[in-house]
């Protein structure tokens, strides 16, 4: 080991000199390069400017109708903003101004600081996202009298400025609300999935704008600033116009949409007025032919004008106030729900696609079946005798479909009890019609429903996942349930769960066959599953939107339906539903009695359901379709409609009379809402927009 006392030798000197003098000439260069050679050096860059950008936001596209009318616009509206390196720069830092300034808002000046300081690691929300150097808006839509004490005492409130801005406008107020959906600012986790936000801009946030946001947000512009080396604004410099975003025409025909919403609404009155609940409902108009959707109504709504600029935390828990009736939610499309005997087409066409009846002989329609041990009746225990699928169709008889989907559970127990795997007939059919997948519209996933139906897979895959919550609630008893009768059945059907959860029986398969039990469908997939009856048998994944045009006018997209998949039904079976469901047919057909009499009655075809639901009332259903036409041969429609009334009633007395005050809108018994009573097939012209102008 070398000692740490003995001198160090000539070599160990020499290396150490040399990395002292390569050291010093390194330091020599860079300061000369520095000094007299870098054109930044400090000397020369002491009195340059740099060019800071504020952004400008793009006005958002419009939405239109089919026939290009506005169902989403802008407007401007006066925003006052606060220029921070402007305060900063006055001898108290600008608390005096925002002082004055916080009176007029009715909010505190200590608010309205933390507000346009810029955030940073050391300080928290609220606070500045955008650049430090841009002025921050403080109030949108700011009133008049605010706005006037600003503009005609600029002395004192320098630094404070009012701007002219465009915003979303809804004209139409809450009409199409829940499809339309709102766009408001942006957050902070909108600005981390989408780095090409500015805090400036609106974003889409739920329904079709939401959907098309990146279409109609369009391209921001700048202005730019002259900073100096401190970073305050020492002068404008040039601007880059900002580019309004393309236009998106709809599907939506406003005069049907107005006429579904009002109907709906006032089947919602009216229903209150006998008095039932009627807590909500639904309207869906489509055209079975290529897919788009022409109205879809849902009550109650809103107004997406509350969201412009922002919505008031009063506003806010107004709308999702369980008292209110989820006025967010569009039971149309996201709303799931038992469809009760509207579900017999999927049961028709089950039962005769695999052979389990036919079409001609007749069977039996009792007022009551034994399944399980469980009785099961007809509405109001109807014994009909022996009939055929035509009149059990028409008179809607529950017990005609009981006996052979009970049937077809025995057959497949059979099949598994020798080790084969059940078919499942009726829940394959009720698959290719679409229920149990979302519909695949063009919406937010998370805005349309997917319905439901039972099986033994999922009983099974169920119980295991909640069997100790049955157990718990057998044990338990539901002390929080006050009726007696309900507290005993759901104590009952608890400790079932908890040890036969697991199970599916016939009669699970008998009230799927009705529409009951565990089946539920949005309003929307009954649409779609009854465009199959009148298309031969396409099922869509329907479309909103139908083009993009850019501000030239120039169509630039065409959105166009697909065909998600085709019901394994032959033609024939179609053109015997259509025709044993003929309004022309008269009283043989369950809920014609509204249309008899009317000039288009043999125009119409139609099935009701009557939807029971524990606790509550009846949901009231109804199919329509219409006007009916001859092509080669099979029943066509050019409309096809469903109207939904919670806790209403059965569907002949609340859906029937409000899809009829449609029906009477489109057809022209008074003034027809749209031209020649079929679906607009071209797109309309758009006109170009306007070069929008910066601020």
């Amino acid at each position: 080991m070398a000692d740490p006392r003995r001198p160090p030798t000539p070599r160990r000197l020499g290396i150490i000199v040399a990395l002292v003098v390569s050291m010093m000439l390194t330091l020599f260069v860079r300061l000369y390069y520095v000094q007299l050679i870098d054109p930044h050096k400090p000397t020369q860059n002491a009195g340059l400017l740099h060019d800071g950008y504020i952004v400008v936001p793009a006005p958002r596209g419009l939405i239109v109708d089919a026939r290009g009318r506005p169902l989403v616009t802008n407007t401007t509206a006066q925003v006052i903003t606060v220029d921070r390196d402007l305060l900063q720069q006055r001898s108290d830092h600008g608390r005096a101004v925002l002082a004055r300034l916080a009176v007029l808002l009715n909010r505190s000046a200590s608010e309205l600081a933390k507000e346009i300081t810029p955030c940073s690691p050391k300080v928290p929300a609220p606070c500045w996202t955008g650049e430090p150097f841009a002025p921050v808006p403080v109030a949108t839509n700011a009133p008049t009298a605010t706005v006037l004490a600003i503009s005609e005492h600029r002395e004192q409130y320098p630094g404070v400025a009012v701007q002219t801005v465009t915003l979303p406008s809804y004209p139409n107020g809450s009409l199409a609300a829940q499809i339309l959906g709102y766009a408001s600012q942006i957050t902070t986790a909108d600005k981390k999935s989408n780095s090409a936000l500015n805090d400036a801009d609106s974003i889409g946030v739920s329904g079709l704008e939401e959907q098309y946001d990146a279409i109609l947000r369009g391209v921001d512009g700048k202005q730019i600033v002259k900073l100096n080396p401190q970073g305050y604004t020492v002068k404008l410099g040039g601007s880059v116009a900002a580019q309004q975003g393309n236009t998106l025409v709809t599907s939506i025909d406003l005069g049907i949409q107005r006429l579904a919403e009002q109907s709906l609404a006032k089947q919602i009155a009216d229903s209150r007025a006998a008095g039932k609940p009627a807590t909500g409902g639904a309207v869906v108009a489509m055209d079975p032919n290529t897919g788009r959707i022409l109205a879809v109504a849902s009550y109650p709504t809103y107004d997406p004008e509350l969201f412009v600029g922002g919505i008031t935390n009063a506003n806010y828990g107004a709308l999702t106030d369980p008292s209110a009736g989820t006025p967010l939610l569009n039971r149309a499309i996201a709303g799931a729900y038992a469809p009760g005997s509207t579900f017999k087409l999927i049961t028709s066409s089950s039962l005769v696609m695999h052979d389990e009846i036919n079409t001609t002989s007749s069977y039996s329609c009792p007022g009551s079946v034994t399944i399980d041990g469980r009785v099961k009746t007809n509405f109001d225990s109807e014994v009909l005798g022996d009939i055929t699928l035509r009149d059990a169709l028409g008179y809607s008889c529950d017990t005609f479909f009981y006996q052979p989907t009970a049937d077809e559970y025995y057959t497949d127990q059979a099949r598994i009890d020798r080790g084969q795997k059940a078919h499942e007939y009726l829940q394959r059919m009720a698959a290719a019609y679409g229920v149990g997948t979302a519909p695949g519209v063009d919406l937010p996933a998370g805005e349309q429903a997917a319905g439901s139906y039972a099986d033994r897979e999922t009983r099974l895959a169920r119980w295991k996942a909640n069997r100790a919550t049955y157990c718990e609630e057998g044990r338990k008893g539901y002390p929080d349930i006050a009726d007696a009768a309900d507290r005993a059945y759901l104590t009952a059907l608890a400790k079932e769960n908890c040890t036969d959860g697991w199970r599916y029986r016939a009669g699970d398969n008998a009230d799927m066959s009705i529409g009951q039990g565990e089946t539920t469908m949005s309003p929307l997939q009954l649409a779609i599953a009854y465009s199959a009856l009148l298309n031969g048998g396409r099922i869509w994944a329907p479309t909103l939107g139908w083009a993009v045009v850019d501000a030239k006018g120039k169509v630039v997209q065409t959105i166009q339906p697909k065909v998600r998949d085709r019901v394994p039904v032959r033609q024939s079976l179609f053109d015997y539903i259509t025709s044993a469901l003929d309004f022309g047919r008269g009283w043989s057909v369950s809920g014609a009695f509204a249309y008899i009499g009317s000039k288009y009655q043999n125009r119409l075809g139609g099935k009701t359901g009557t939807a029971e639901v524990f606790g509550k009332g009846d949901t009231s259903w109804l199919v329509t379709w219409g006007p009916t036409y001859k092509q080669h041969g099979h029943t066509r429609a050019k409309f096809v409609l469903v109207g939904m009334v919670e806790q209403a009633g059965t569907g002949a007395t609340a859906a029937g009379p409000m899809l009829k005050r449609v029906w009477d809108g489109i057809l022209g018994t008074n003034r027809p809402v749209i031209p020649h009573a079929r679906p607009e097939s071209v797109l309309p012209k758009i006109a170009p927009q306007v070069k929008v102008m910066t601020r």
